[in-house]
């Protein structure tokens, strides 16, 4: 039996409809190749499986099939291909699935609404912040022009709180009377923020220009070099679900930073400074407070330092 043929020709094909949507699609190439992404996920799993997923007839099961098979074998490159995925990126692709699975149904498609029931909890991924000590000895390392280069791009992403998207595309246009005025690329919208000094420092030393590098996995890569050389080498600890298990290591600081980092450090820092969340808010795009705080990092002993330097504490 051709398991690769359906018996009813009025069946869609799940891949097949993620094939016609992006076709159809006019968005960046950056939105259609997670859906690209998604499509090898699928063919991989209907190999591995025999099991295919139709619009017309998925279920909860399947669902459940689908999220086991992420997380034990889902890995589709690298080394460690065949082994499982982190759980945050499980749950990425079964959101985008979810996401795919509404379109079709505004186009008219029967779908079974047992499959968009199953959920994949995230987990806090250790995503750290860098203090603005930190930030200080990475500025003032001595690197190569190169290096230097993605240096500068990184602090410029640090003083901003914008994503890797928007703040890898600044250019002299975007400064006005000392404020960079950006429309964010992810979600459309306006933001105004003040021309830090470390910005017009960075400026000046790139002849008034906003740095620029080649791609962004060599960016994280040379990140992670960069920070070790100017000693963020204090031990955190790391905790994740990859594939069926939870990893619990202590590890490196330098290891974790990333291009997101800048972001979730300038959030962090504006917050400790004082600023107030809702007008941190305006830039990152947060829409609650809840949200906010889940993604700025507060640890526990900065929290009980601020929570003692209050008036409650300090009264008798």
């Amino acid at each position: 039996m051709n398991i690769f043929k359906s018996k009813n020709q009025q069946d869609k094909r799940v891949v097949d409809f993620i094939y016609s949507f992006i076709l159809r699609s006019k968005k960046s190439e950056i939105y259609k190749r997670k859906y690209r992404n998604l499509i090898r996920h699928i063919e991989n799993f209907e190999q591995k499986t025999g099991i295919l997923l139709y619009l017309n007839n998925l279920t909860e099961s399947q669902a459940e099939e689908f999220m086991y098979y992420l997380k034990s074998v889902g890995r589709l490159k690298g080394k460690t291909k065949g082994t499982g995925l982190m759980i945050n990126s499980v749950r990425v692709i079964k959101q985008n699935l979810d996401a795919v699975l509404r379109r079709a149904k505004s186009d008219g498609y029967s779908i079974n609404a047992d499959f968009l029931e199953v959920n994949v909890d995230g987990e806090d991924c250790n995503a750290i912040y860098l203090t603005a000590d930190e930030l200080k000895k990475i500025n003032s390392v001595k690197l190569s022009k190169e290096m230097a280069a993605v240096r500068d791009m990184f602090l410029i992403g640090c003083f901003t709180a914008l994503r890797f998207s928007d703040y890898s595309k600044l250019t002299t246009e975007n400064i006005i009377n000392e404020k960079i005025y950006v429309k964010t690329r992810k979600t459309g919208t306006k933001v105004i923020i003040p021309l830090h000094p470390i910005i017009s420092e960075i400026l000046k030393r790139n002849n008034g220009n906003f740095p620029k590098i080649k791609s962004e996995q060599a960016y994280n890569t040379a990140l992670k070099r960069i920070c070790k050389k100017a000693g963020i080498n204090s031990e955190v600890l790391y905790e994740r679900t990859i594939g069926l298990k939870v990893v619990r290591k202590r590890i490196k600081k330098y290891k974790l930073v990333s291009s997101h980092t800048a972001r979730r450090s300038a959030a962090t820092n504006m917050y400790l400074s004082g600023i107030p969340a809702a007008r941190i808010m305006l830039i990152t795009g947060h829409t609650t407070e809840q949200s906010f705080f889940k993604y700025i990092r507060i640890a526990k002993e900065e929290n009980a330092k601020t929570l003692a330097e209050s008036t409650f504490f300090l009264n008798i």
